[in-house]
Formats: C-alpha cells, sequence, structure tokens
C-alpha cells in the first residue's frame, strides 16, 4: 500500500483537500498529515499502557531532528491493530520519518514538533476523573494540536507559491490559527459526549453553547483567510474543511442531549457541497456566503 493509498483509506475528508492543492505544497502537507495521524494512532492506542504509549511520542518529539525516532518497533504497534490502513500507516513510519530527516527546510518538523506537544499534553492532562479543560487549556491544546497547522500551511504558501493571498501575512497566519482552531473545536465539540463516557472532558455540558459560538467565529476567520487566496485551485481545496466543519456544528447542535454518537456529514452531503463550492475556484466573493450557508 503506497502513502496515497495511505492516505486515501485513513483520511475520510482531508485526503479530499489534498489532492486539489498544487503540487508544489501537495508533497509537504502530505507526509505532515501522515506523520501526525501516525502519532495521533499511538496517542489512541487502547491496547498499549498509556505509560508506553507517552514513552513513544516523547521519544519522537526528541528525535524530530533524527533520522529515526529512538525505541520505536513498528511491530509493537501494528500487532494488535485490526485496521489494515492504520496498520499500514504505522509500519511506514520509518519510512515518513526518514523523508522529514532528509528535508532542506524544517516546515514539517516545527508543526510536527507542536503537535506532538499537544498528544503529550493530552495524555498527561487525563487521568481517572481528572477535570475539564479550562479555557486556556483548551486554546493552547486546540492551538498545539491544530492552529500550527493552519501556520503551517500558511508559511509553505509563502514560501512555495510566492504571494499566494492578497493580505498580510500576519493576517493570514492568525486567521490560519484560527482555522486549525475552529476545526479541532469542532471535533471535540461532536465527540464531548463519548469522550465524557470515556472520562476525557475537553468542554463541560454547560460551556458547550459558548464554545460551539467560539467555533462559529473562527470559521469565520477561516472563510476570510480562503477569500483572500489568489489562487481558484488553493481556494477551492482551502475551503472545504471549514464546510465541512459547518455542517458538523450544524448537526451536533440538532441532536439529543442524550445523543453519544458522533455526528457525521454522509459522504452524499459531502459531495453536493463539494459541488456547490465550485464557484470559489474562479469567485473569491463566493467564499463567504458559501461558508455561512455550511453553518446554518
Amino acid at each position: 500500500m503506497n502513502e496515497n493509498e495511505i492516505l486515501r483509506r485513513t483520511s475520510r475528508s482531508f485526503y479530499l483537500t489534498i489532492r486539489f492543492l498544487p503540487q508544489t505544497i501537495r508533497g509537504d502537507v502530505t507526509l505532515a498529515y501522515l506523520l501526525a495521524r501516525a502519532t495521533d494512532t499511538i496517542a489512541d492506542c487502547s491496547a498499549a499502557d498509556p505509560a508506553r504509549r507517552l514513552q513513544v511520542l516523547i521519544s519522537a518529539r526528541d528525535s524530530l531532528h533524527a533520522p529515526s525516532v529512538a525505541g520505536y518497533q513498528a511491530e509493537e504497534w501494528t500487532r494488535d491493530h485490526r485496521d489494515p490502513a492504520e496498520k499500514q500507516l504505522l509500519s511506514a513510519l520509518p519510512r515518513l520519518w526518514s523523508r522529514l530527516h532528509g528535508q532542506r527546510d524544517k516546515l514539517v518538523a516545527g508543526v510536527l514538533g507542536s503537535i506532538l506537544e499537544g498528544q503529550i499534553f493530552d495524555l498527561q492532562r487525563f487521568e481517572n476523573d481528572s477535570a475539564p479543560l479550562t479555557d486556556e487549556e483548551l486554546a493552547r491544546y486546540t492551538y498545539l494540536v491544530a492552529g500550527s497547522v493552519g501556520e503551517f500551511w500558511t508559511d509553505l504558501c509563502a514560501a512555495r507559491l510566492g504571494k499566494f493571498a492578497a493580505d498580510p501575512i500576519d493576517i493570514m497566519r492568525r486567521r490560519a490559527r484560527h482555522y486549525g482552531q475552529a476545526l479541532q473545536l469542532v471535533n471535540i465539540l461532536r465527540d464531548r459526549r463519548m469522550d465524557e463516557v470515556l472520562g476525557r472532558s475537553y468542554v463541560n455540558a454547560a460551556d458547550a453553547a459558548r464554545w460551539t459560538e467560539q467555533a462559529r467565529a473562527w470559521l469565520s476567520d477561516a472563510a476570510d483567510y480562503c477569500a483572500a487566496l489568489r489562487s481558484g485551485r488553493l481556494r477551492y481545496a482551502t475551503v472545504l474543511p471549514a464546510l465541512l466543519g459547518g455542517r458538523t456544528l450544524s448537526l451536533v447542535a440538532a441532536q439529543p442531549a442524550e445523543t453519544l454518537t458522533p455526528a457525521k456529514v454522509s459522504r452524499p452531503e459531502l459531495r453536493r457541497w463539494m459541488f456547490r463550492a465550485l464557484p470559489v475556484w474562479w469567485s473569491a466573493k463566493r467564499v463567504r456566503p458559501l461558508v455561512a450557508a455550511a453553518s446554518k
């Protein structure tokens, strides 16, 4: 199974975005995603002792500029995985890490370092009967695992595509940070009730409405980000996660309070939104109304 196939089978929606990206940035985005998905798979491996998972993540963080992750044995992590794509991903981690080490710039290593810090924080923070995250902890966590990805995306575009946006880079980086945080917050709100059953409370029930509004505000920044992109191809690829995030928030809001199953946008609906988004390829003015419509 090659990397594109692993990407397709491990990413339900992000694969759609990546395949529309310009070739000059697609490879680095794919590498960053697969590495982050591999470490996230380790972090979530319920068959492994939490202390062992934490040990491997810390080793990965400390090995960011080394040709391999010290102490990582693929067989140890694939043994208990039933999902073929995840098994292949964990088997491919040494090869992916070697590619990371061979890169001239450090953009992928930088964003992976932030993501690893967030994953390590997640494992260390939650123990039996842990209190919900504070506002400061939640803001920091969403930045580490997702806001940093928005900044990486922006820095990569600036480095490889030149004048990729109509607005200044500092404004674009702020919007991109909020874009990433919005998407992570959507995931947290979507999985909130199930996470609570598992003893992980990122947002308690009393604060869910407030954080939902924050996610919507950050998605508004995401719309501004996409509207400022000069390339229609890049604009189309970049707006798709915002549409999926907005629709997911709406589905979560419509669920009965006792529902544990996370809300998900169906594949047919996702395809409809991909079709509805096509005009943004030619017109930046179509971005904001489209994102607003998805969030209703």
